[in-house]
């Protein structure tokens, strides 16, 4: 898959797991910026998201990036999870992460 670019902010509701992306918070905030959404609650399940719809060569995809019931934002190494639609959504998350 071929992402020709991105914008934060998409709407994910009724997403669900795709899949993950091993990689560091410094890192996903480099490539996309502050996350669309923070709570530093320690009870909360998600405490940091990246919400984005990427334009590919096979349209676009919407896709999530975030933590999962940790109780804080990890901002070591972290196995961060990529909630979407469908499978392209890992697709479009890798790529845009390994580029």
């Amino acid at each position: 898959m071929k992402v020709f670019e991105f914008d934060t902010g998409a709407n994910m509701h009724m997403s669900s797991l795709q899949g993950y992306v091993k990689t560091t918070y410094d890192k996903l905030v480099e490539i996309f910026g502050e996350p669309t959404y923070t709570d530093a609650d320690p009870y909360e399940k998600v405490n940091c998201e990246w919400a984005v719809t990427a334009d590919t060569d096979e349209g676009f995809v919407k896709f999530s990036i975030y933590n999962w019931k940790d109780g804080k934002i990890p901002t070591e190494e972290y196995d961060w999870h990529i909630g979407g639609y469908g499978f392209d959504a890992v697709d479009a998350a890798t790529e845009i992460i390994n580029a």
